[in-house]
Parts: structure tokens; sequence; C-alpha cells
């Protein structure tokens, strides 16, 4: 209970830290433009880490915030042991894809990278497990926010599809180069029952034996 506890307190205070960079930003404390990120210039470097804190308004803040806690709970759930590992690669990795493949002069803001990078590896892992829970996780996370996919493509105006790309690659790449770290904590294990570990001696067992 403890442990479920607090790793219901960690996702809560990391899906926060957007929430407040937001209101800091909209006081006029900081410039968003130095959290933004724009693909291929030098100067928006920082973005590739700072880019989940800045978001457009408040509709588009607390959209986010609630999916990241979803997602982040998932991963501390399932994947508690790399959870670390797996959070910051998302972290990390959405921000360089887009920093490598978005369109030069263009600007992103938003952390809806992560979030796609977080339920990509959810789904994928999930399936790769070995664990007939965590597919069944895998299947209703696709069957619920299948329609993400779409947000991978360039159909709406002034949406980071490229984001959304960049994260969902990076969460596909984790879950497959990560599953041999993952699958020994996830697979179904064989019931302890069905395991003869009773070494005592069969009292009969002398009958049995020639002389």
């Amino acid at each position: 209970m403890k442990s479920l506890s607090k790793q219901i307190i960690t996702a809560i205070w990391i899906s926060l830290l957007p929430v407040g960079a937001f209101y800091l930003i909209s006081s006029g404390n900081l410039i968003s433009n130095y959290f933004a990120l724009s693909p291929g210039s030098i100067n928006h470097l920082p973005g590739i880490l700072l880019m989940p804190f800045v978001h457009a308004d408040t509709g588009h803040l607390w959209g986010n915030t609630m999916q990241l806690f979803l997602g982040l709970l998932l991963i501390l759930l399932h994947f508690r042991y790399m959870s670390a590992y797996i959070i910051g690669l998302q972290w990390l990795g959405a921000g360089v894809i887009l920093f490598l493949i978005g369109e030069k002069g263009t600007m992103h803001i938003g952390s809806s990278g992560v979030i796609y990078g977080l339920f990509s590896f959810l789904i994928f892992a999930g399936f790769m497990a070995g664990n007939r829970r965590l597919r069944l996780l895998s299947f209703m996370l696709l069957m619920y926010y299948g329609g993400m996919i779409w947000g991978v493509f360039p159909w709406q105006q002034k949406v980071s599809w490229e984001g959304h790309l960049s994260g969902t690659v990076t969460g596909i790449i984790t879950a497959v180069l990560m599953r041999k770290g993952y699958r020994p904590f996830t697979m179904d294990m064989r019931p302890s029952w069905l395991n003869d570990t009773d070494t005592r001696e069969d009292p009969y067992d002398r009958f049995d034996r020639r002389v």
C-alpha cells in the first residue's frame, strides 16, 4: 500500500511540473520562447528538455496533464524497477527526434510528445512482456487511445504532429531495446503449487527398492 501511494505521489509531482511552469511563465517572470523547441535551431536546444513545460492555454495544459499523469502512473506501477530510465528516455528522446526531423522555423510546445512516448511504450512493451495482465492493459489502451494515432499525421493545423510522431517512435524504440531488461520482471510466473518442492523422503519408497 505504501508503494502504491508513493507511485501515485510521484506521478502527481511530475505531471504537475508543467502546471507550475505554465503559471510561472504566464506571470511574465520567464520568456516562453526560451522553453519552446525550434527544430534545427541551436538557440533552442534547451527546448529539447524544457518544451513539455510550455502550453498554449489552460485547456491545452490540463488536457495534457491528465494524460501525462495516467501514463506516468502506469509506468511506475508496472515497470517500477526501470521507470526512471523509461520516463527519462521518453522525455529526452521525443525532444531529440523532433529537433532532428521537425520543420525548420516552426515552434513546438507542450508535453504531448512525452505522452505519446509513454503510451506507445506501454502498448508495445505490454505485448512483448510475456505477461497476460500487461497484454490486457495494452489491448485496453489500444482500444481507448487508438485514435491518438491520427495525431502523428499532418492533417490538423497548429498541432505538433511531428512531436507526436517523435514521441511514438521513441516509445517503440524504447520498448524494443529494453525488452530484455523488463521481461524478467513482468513475465508470468509458474504457480508455486505446480512446483514439486517437497524434498522429504517417501516413507513407502523402501518397499519399492530391491534388496
